[in-house]
């Protein structure tokens, strides 16, 4: 949330995140134990007036797996 307040705009890649300092490495997913399988979600909504592009504004587990709930954890 902090990168649009202080960028103007969204973050284009997650790696943005880690090249601006945001994160010292991207995270794991949990699911699937690994950096690289997060599934970010890419909206058309700014979140201040001031943002002038939109880009990712969720993300995802890139598992394939499925919940106890029976949903897949890559939904939540």
């Amino acid at each position: 949330d902090q990168y649009p307040a202080d960028k103007k705009k969204a973050p284009q890649t997650l790696h943005d995140l880690v090249d601006a300092g945001y994160f010292r490495e991207l995270p794991l997913d949990p699911m699937t134990n690994s950096h690289d399988t997060w599934n970010p979600d890419f909206g058309t909504d700014v979140s201040s007036p001031d943002q002038t592009e939109t880009g990712i504004n969720n993300v995802h587990s890139g598992s394939n797996a499925m919940s106890t709930e029976g949903t897949l954890y890559n939904t939540w």
